[in-house]
């Protein structure tokens, strides 16, 4: 039996709020390549308002700089705070917001509508300045890509978007037609859920944050399901690749989600189903146990993640193995 590989990318979101927890994440890093008895690439999607706002005695290039090495990718990452709203000369907007803070940090991106579009090329041209760097991946804050932000990644050239996530992780008992309790996978409950079930789920949503008719085209209808795969999401003459973080970030996926999961999804490049992608990772804002379940999860598949079917990159670099794997253009039937 012939069998694929496994395209495994482990990302890091860098939510652009404090370094704190900078430490942890060197540790999460040092754990993982400990238990593979290797070096591994990391995708860093990272958001620019490290520059706007005062880090005493930190230069947040420097900062970053200790955690990225030979490598990795850095990526786009976009909240909305007030600082880079209005650095891009966009009105800010308190609502909606599952954060309620303030801050911008909760407001999803599309609910800037067409104003999107500023807000993300301010804060590519911020990131790629700052750590010269040439940008092509985008993650969404909140895991939040609605019609307005796809369409904004599309004028822009961005060539990826890594944003899509099961709604199970959020939301035990989802099912198409049924949303679920609103858990993630540990039990915990997040306002995050009642945005990430409507705009991944099988549901037409219409309001501008959760507006999904794009990515909804893509999939064929379905919701997004931890076996998903990268889809082609297209508007006119213009498409992106999502590329689904159906592995989990470990926030709200248990060492267990991502394990079984993985399990799957090896199965599946051991029945040679062609090029198999699992996407997976943690943020740096957010101390050393919510980067447990990733460590412990790599910690207890270190066998075979470091077997020869399983291989380990960049988003972009398993983006450019997708895109040209011909059932990536073809909705799942």
């Amino acid at each position: 039996m012939s069998t694929s590989k496994l395209f495994v990318s482990i990302t890091v979101d860098w939510e652009g709020e404090h370094f704190r927890d900078l430490g942890d994440l060197q540790a999460t890093r040092a754990a993982i390549q400990a238990s593979l008895g290797a070096e591994v690439p990391f995708t860093h999607y990272i958001c620019p308002t490290y520059w706007l706002v005062s880090h005493a005695r930190v230069d947040p290039t420097r900062a970053i700089h200790t955690v990225v090495t030979k490598g990795d990718e850095l990526a786009l990452h976009v909240h909305c705070w007030r600082e880079l709203v209005e650095l891009a000369g966009v009105r800010f907007l308190s609502d909606p917001d599952w954060n309620g803070d303030g801050t911008g940090h909760g407001v999803p991106l599309g609910a800037y509508g067409d104003d999107a579009h500023a807000i993300i090329a301010c804060a590519r041209t911020l990131v790629q300045n700052k750590l010269s760097a040439t940008v092509w991946g985008f993650r969404c804050g909140g895991a939040m890509t609605s019609d307005s932000v796809y369409e904004a990644l599309m004028a822009l050239g961005f060539r990826y978007d890594c944003s899509a996530a099961p709604p199970v992780i959020v939301s035990r008992g989802f099912r198409p037609g049924h949303r679920g309790n609103l858990r993630d996978t540990m039990g915990c409950h997040n306002e995050i859920a009642n945005y990430q079930v409507d705009l991944w789920g099988d549901r037409l949503m219409t309001a501008p944050e959760r507006a999904n008719s794009l990515s909804l085209r893509g999939t064929g209808g379905r919701e997004i399901r931890p076996m998903t795969q990268p889809y082609v999401v297209r508007s006119g003459d213009r498409s992106i690749l999502e590329m689904p973080i159906n592995g989990g970030l470990s926030d709200y996926a248990s060492a267990g989600y991502m394990t079984e999961t993985f399990d799957a999804l090896l199965e599946r490049a051991c029945e040679g189903a062609g090029p198999v992608f699992l996407n997976i990772g943690c943020h740096q804002e957010g101390a050393g146990r919510w980067k447990k379940p990733l460590i412990d999860f790599c910690h207890g598949r270190r066998c075979e993640l470091g077997s020869a079917n399983v291989v380990f990159t960049t988003v972009t670099r398993a983006a450019r193995i997708a895109a040209r794997d011909p059932t990536t253009s073809t909705p799942p039937g």
